[in-house]
């Protein structure tokens, strides 16, 4: 998980006393950040590669391997303060790097495959109410761009300080959903230690206009794919997460999964009937599931114990799902929780046919996360 500005009390304010010293970036990680910290660095360790397959696996299997935009960290180290977006095709060639500033993260992709919004870390406005770490005082996710696919024709959309968590685009192409703290609501009082609590808000796609509440304290939006509903992540009491699902007017809010097992990142499939997510199968490994859209059926995708793995991403064809993994096998990552330095991560994509037990297809030899695939091949 790469660091952020925003300390842990701030995001999700489940600590009982300030904590002013660690630092991360939303992603399917917080949730275990918010109500395991004491682990959560034994959570990104190094990767190791033999036992998958190669990438040619997937020409072999005869689909149509389509595109796929992910995060990369050019070290293959803790992937801040440098983090770019790169993109390549779904069976792992035709790399190329679409940003260089060192600053860009979370890619999505528009409903025609033709445009990719992505957050940008900036300077804030005003000096943050808490203490920053030497180094970190400059870069805030505050910002919201598109691009072209091929990284040019790059267009500030709008910026929401102090902290934007991630954002979808509608498929329509009319509206995004973010999930952040807006401005307002930083200012509004609060006691020292009540969290500063997120939302998920509506936003015109040219980033014009208030912003809209649906829903409070929700993340990771993903839409169905007739644009009627959304699906999310909820931090519970206590910091535990479920996947939820409403109605895209935030009404009819109904959990799909349990919150002592932290799931998070949902992403429907292209047909509407399923949703991927990741949850904590204990406290060190992450894994891949599957349920249908009404909550019922709730399959594992991955199994492999020496894997933790998370931000599933359908293919166009609804047949494979990209992931994120790591190793569970040894701790990696900035600082441990006795303080001491740990050993870079390295990360990689791979991709998984739905329902299948079959091995997964590495995509990439070099660091890479939140994988999205285009929605069009």
């Amino acid at each position: 998980m790469r660091t952020s500005v925003v300390p842990i009390r701030e995001l999700v304010g489940r600590s009982r006393r300030p904590t002013n010293v660690m630092y991360f970036r939303p992603s399917t990680f917080l949730r275990f950040a918010c109500g395991f910290a004491h682990v959560m660095l034994s959570l990104l360790p190094a990767l190791g590669i033999g036992a998958f397959l190669s990438s040619s696996a997937l020409a072999q299997q005869n689909l149509h391997v389509g595109k796929v935009v992910y995060e990369h960290a050019p070290d293959g180290g803790e992937p801040w303060p440098v983090i770019d977006i790169y993109s390549m095709a779904g069976d792992g060639s035709n790399v190329k790097a679409l940003t260089n500033d060192g600053h860009s993260h979370n890619p999505s992709w528009s409903p025609d495959g033709r445009h990719i919004l992505f957050i940008h870390d900036s300077t804030p406005r005003t000096k943050p109410a808490y203490r920053e770490q030497k180094g970190s005082e400059s870069y805030h996710s505050v910002e919201l761009y598109v691009m072209n696919a091929d990284g040019s024709n790059r267009k500030l959309l709008r910026r929401l300080e102090p902290v934007i968590y991630g954002a979808a685009w509608s498929p329509d192409g009319k509206t995004l959903a973010i999930a952040c703290i807006p401005e307002a609501w930083a200012n509004i009082p609060r006691p020292a230690d009540e969290p500063m609590r997120a939302g998920l808000f509506l936003l015109p796609a040219n980033g014009q206009g208030d912003l809209r509440l649906v829903l409070p304290n929700a993340f990771s939006p993903s839409w169905s794919p007739d644009g009627k509903k959304l699906a999310f992540s909820v931090d519970h009491p206590r910091g535990r997460w479920a996947i939820h699902v409403a109605n895209s007017d935030g009404s009819h809010d109904v959990q799909l999964t349990k919150p002592n097992r932290l799931g998070g990142s949902p992403a429907w499939s292209p047909d509407g009937k399923q949703i991927a997510f990741d949850e904590f199968v204990d406290p060190v490994r992450q894994q891949i599931f599957v349920v249908d859209a009404d909550g019922s059926n709730v399959r594992q995708l991955t199994r492999d114990p020496n894997w933790s793995c998370g931000h599933p991403s359908w293919s166009p064809d609804g047949m494979r799902i990209a992931t994120s993994c790591r190793s569970a096998s040894s701790p990696c990552g900035m600082v441990s929780s006795v303080g001491s330095v740990l050993p870079a991560c390295a990360r990689r994509i791979f991709i998984w046919l739905r329902d299948s037990n079959s091995k997964p297809t590495q995509l990439n030899e070099h660091d890479a996360a939140a994988a999205s695939f285009a929605l069009i091949p």
